[in-house]
């Protein structure tokens, strides 16, 4: 197991988000809470503030996670500000991420975010290192139906470690989403780093009664498949389950959970109530020229 997670590359990025999980782990083009750490650009049509916490056990029974939480904050007119925090490992070796987004739209049909980054990996007996990098990303709606996203993360191919000439991973995404009929949509992505085959990411949503969503999608190397259920409240939570499947890591289970600050409603008796004192008040003075 230990051979296994030192396997994984420090500062790796990582998606969040099992709604995100559910379709093939795309993420770059679904604008919701998750954007904030998927794609910042995607971010700035969000509505309103909205809180997200995800968690996948990497290696069921080990102790190894996968943990994020974030919170969006859209600013009218101004923009949208997010804080994520990511949490990936075990006490022996672990990472953590905590990234500060800005994304605005620089046209209806358009916006742009990025993202600065806080680094830390340890690994026990070693102790453990800081680095700071960042990330761009642009997300457009030349229609309402269709989504073209592309994130980078890491652009300058910064180092962890100059004496081993060990650098942050550095990642380019590009992804498309499609809403084929009302309520389904099909989403593509393909991630690239800079030495790497190149990863296809496929996956579909349906949405009943805008209630319950039915997500599958399946992703290349190496070949993973993924089935997910998300359901939403009229209060303005979420919740979403995914599982994932594939050789090295066999089944792994995702959760979610969403909260968005719903506006309130305006009070419909406010009217009637300064409508009623009003007429009291004129009669009032009518009685009293009498």
């Amino acid at each position: 197991m230990h051979t296994a997670i030192f396997s994984f590359a420090a500062g790796e990025i990582r998606f969040a988000g099992a709604k995100q999980a559910g379709v093939g782990m795309n993420s770059v083009c679904m604008v919701n809470v998750y954007s904030a750490y998927n794609n910042q650009a995607a971010g700035a049509y969000l509505e309103r503030p909205s809180f997200g916490i995800y968690y996948a056990p990497v290696f069921i029974g080990q102790g190894v996670s996968n943990v994020t939480g974030i919170f969006a904050m859209p600013v009218k007119k101004a923009g949208t500000i997010g804080l994520s925090v990511n949490y990936f490992g075990y006490n022996l070796y672990n990472e953590k991420k905590v990234g500060l987004s800005y994304a605005i739209k620089l046209a209806k049909w358009m916006a742009i975010g990025m993202q600065l980054d806080y680094l830390n990996t340890k690994i026990s007996g070693y102790g453990s290192k800081n680095n700071v990098t960042f990330e761009l990303g642009l997300f457009s709606k030349p229609i309402d139906e269709l989504s073209i996203a592309f994130h980078v993360y890491n652009p300058l191919k910064l180092y962890i470690d100059k004496a081993t000439g060990e650098r942050i991973p550095t990642m380019f995404r590009i992804g498309v989403t499609y809403e084929a009929l009302k309520k389904f949509f099909i989403s593509v992505q393909f991630d690239k780093d800079l030495t790497n085959k190149v990863i296809f990411r496929t996956g579909a949503e349906y949405t009943l009664k805008d209630i319950v969503s039915f997500r599958a999608g399946i992703a290349t190397t190496p070949v993973t498949g993924t089935l997910g259920l998300g359901v939403l409240l009229k209060q303005g939570v979420g919740f979403d389950f995914a599982f994932s499947y594939q050789a090295n890591l066999g089944f792994q289970p995702h959760f979610g959970l969403v909260y968005s600050i719903m506006k309130k409603k305006p009070d419909l008796q406010q009217p009637a109530t300064s409508a009623s004192k009003q007429k009291k008040l004129l009669q009032r003075r009518l009685a009293d020229k009498h």
